[in-house]
């Protein structure tokens, strides 16, 4: 990494910085971590999204104005693709600004504690929690040895150096256990069981739980509990380099548009929303891939849904006043959804916000809608 801290990045930094405390999600509390920090320092060639796909910057290329509008995107709200593996599909990134700190936020740390960080990616948000709480209270894990490698340097670079890992995050890092918080920046549809018995008591852990945060505090149980925050959609959490975390929309499409083993016709819920709906797959059947289509036609829109690892799928085509059901392979996928949207269209449609979510000692994931006492459905 060639680009020092320059007067333009300090600037554009205090920029990001007064933009965050302006939205409300950055407080006296993280302030000053993400102004010393120079987030520019954790990324060298990225990726942008935008409606025509992804937009290519380089902080070192050899043209200046490029250089340029590359450090001014590193210091907008924005997310940094860092990784892409070789199916197209990207593996890293660098968070967008204003969701970090809305989780670093949210995890309420206090001087002393440790934490553990699942998923390294670049080092930056490993940065800020070192600047926070200092080195020897931070632990990161990465499933990527190459990833481990340069967030290492750069953050040495930068001046940190918590304790990084390389590893598969579902097993945490139990030589350096316990941990007062544990905050996945990457996505789970399941909290694993090492992610529990390695909190203190009154721990709390924060993960993109299928397309939601959820905050979850160590329960009397032993288990652990608690309200989504909001919707999020992180990378997939990977157990080893190479793996695949999604289908291509083209696949499930195929895998979906078979001579169905069971299907029947019902009322349709109308203007179900595709987050809506995600949330509640993810949560339902993990590792499964959703998408929605819309026909060129009429207009009319089905989702589909694959669920790899069983081989089981399910298309559901929504028609004026009906949804037909069709399904494939051994899990009633269906069954579950039906049942969680009946219960969200009698509940009025609420948003995320109003789920929780409760995991006993024995994995158990029981959602809940306004408080534990109201479950919503169990699942293992």
């Amino acid at each position: 990494m060639t680009i020092a801290l320059d007067d333009p990045a300090a600037r554009w930094r205090a920029d990001l910085v007064a933009n965050l405390v302006r939205q409300g999600v950055l407080t006296e509390a993280w302030a000053p971590a993400f102004a010393a920090v120079p987030r520019h320092a954790f990324v060298d060639r990225f990726a942008v999204p935008s409606p025509d796909g992804l937009t290519p910057y380089d902080l070192n290329a050899s043209d200046e104005r490029a250089r340029t509008a590359a450090l001014q995107q590193v210091y907008r709200d924005t997310t940094l693709i860092t990784q892409i593996d070789r199916w197209g599909i990207a593996t890293s990134s660098s968070t967008t600004p204003s969701l970090m700190a809305t989780m670093l936020e949210a995890l309420d740390v206090h001087d002393g504690y440790r934490v553990l960080e699942i998923g390294t990616g670049t080092g930056y948000n490993a940065a800020l929690l070192a600047h926070r709480l200092g080195d020897e209270h931070v632990v990161s894990i990465d499933v990527d040895p190459a990833l481990v490698v340069a967030a290492r340097t750069a953050l040495e670079r930068a001046g940190y150096r918590p304790r990084l890992v390389c590893g598969d995050g579902t097993a945490g890092v139990p030589e350096h256990a316990p941990y007062d918080r544990i905050i996945a920046t990457c996505g789970v549809d399941r909290i694993p069981a090492p992610w529990i018995t390695q909190l203190t008591p009154d721990g709390v852990i924060l993960a993109n739980i299928s397309k939601g945060i959820a905050r979850l505090q160590r329960a009397p149980d032993g288990g652990v509990s608690g309200p989504f925050l909001g919707p999020a959609g992180f990378m997939a959490l990977r157990h080893t380099p190479g793996d695949r975390t999604q289908l291509p929309v083209q696949d499930v499409i195929t895998l979906t548009g078979g001579t169905p083993e069971r299907q029947h016709t019902e009322a349709r819920i109308r203007d179900v929303d595709f987050a809506t709906v995600s949330f509640f797959t993810g949560l339902l059947a993990p590792g499964g891939d959703l998408v929605r289509v819309h026909a060129p036609g009429d207009g009319s829109v089905s989702y589909r849904w694959v669920h790899s690892a069983s081989g089981s799928w399910a298309r559901i085509d929504l028609a004026a006043d009906t949804a037909v059901v069709a399904e494939g392979g051994p899990l009633p996928l269906w069954e579950g959804l039906g049942l969680v949207l009946a219960d969200w269209e009698q509940a009025g449609r609420p948003g995320i916000t109003a789920y929780g979510l409760t995991v006993d000692r024995s994995g158990l994931h029981t959602m809940w809608r306004g408080t534990p006492s109201q479950p919503v459905i169990t699942v293992a």
